[in-house]
């Protein structure tokens, strides 16, 4: 298992982005992502952080590449996103 912490901005407003983002959940889950914590920098709701655990950094990017569409329509700047993985 490891916890990832993913960087990325976003290209609408954070309400928005976070709706989506828990719409998409259930979809999350059930492929093995599970989030921690989300939020937003202070003073500046484009640039967002996500904290998961899955089973190992290829599980996660499996379902990135595979929900990248709809990661993108939620207003996830794909190209924006830094990882930083952890395991213990």
């Amino acid at each position: 298992m490891i916890t990832a912490i993913l960087r990325f901005n976003i290209s609408n407003a954070f309400p928005e982005w976070e709706q989506a983002f828990y719409n998409h959940q259930p979809i999350a889950r059930a492929a093995g992502l599970y989030e921690l914590y989300h939020g937003h920098e202070p003073g500046n709701d484009k640039r967002v952080v996500v904290v998961l655990n899955c089973l190992s950094e290829e599980h996660m990017e499996r379902f990135i590449e595979a929900n990248a569409e709809a990661m993108a329509s939620s207003g996830h700047i794909l190209e924006s996103t830094v990882t930083e993985i952890y395991v213990n």
